[in-house]
Parts: structure tokens; sequence; C-alpha cells
């Protein structure tokens, strides 16, 4: 649970392909004491679950670090914020308890 707690903490904290974002994910969970499989899991899972927009504001917010990155999803509006609080729950859990 910690590992996913941590890894929501950080998306809390883009256009085109998304393998820029899914790489700033993957290293941003991985800074925070998680495991390379988990935050590839938890990347693909968000890939899967958001739309590439999305995914991609995500990608950037976490590449700017936990207090800039929430500074980037604080400024989306309520709808987008749940939508990616919910991925993130769901994707989490599904990592955490057997793989996406």
């Amino acid at each position: 649970m910690a590992i996913v707690a941590g890894a929501l903490a950080l998306a809390l904290t883009a256009c085109g392909g998304t393998g820029a974002a899914k790489a700033s994910i993957v290293k941003a969970c991985t800074e925070s004491a998680a495991d390379n499989a988990m935050c590839t899991c938890i990347a693909d899972g968000l890939e899967k679950t958001l739309d590439a927009k999305t995914f991609n504001t995500v990608g950037k917010a976490m590449a700017k670090g936990e207090e800039k990155g929430g500074e980037v999803l604080d400024k989306l509006p309520a709808s987008e914020k749940a939508k990616i609080e919910g991925a993130m729950m769901s994707v989490g859990m599904q990592c955490a308890f057997g793989g996406a």
C-alpha cells in the first residue's frame, strides 16, 4: 500500500506521443523507492486508462517533481483531477495485487 500511496502522491503532484510521459512516470515512481516492475505496471495501466492528453499531463507533472508537479495538476479542472486520482487508485491497486 505504501507503494500505491507514493505513486498516487507523485501523480497528484503534455502533447504528442506518450513515450516521454511514460518514462517520466516510471522515473518519478522509482525515485520514490518503488521497484521498477511496479512503476512500469502503473505507467502502463495509466496509459491504457487515461486519454493521451491527460496521460501526458501526468507525465509532465511528475517530471517536474512533487511540489511543481502538484502546481501543474492544481490548475486542472476538478473533473480532470478526479479522473487522474481515480485512475491512479485503480491502477495502483491492480498493480499491487496482481498486475494490470
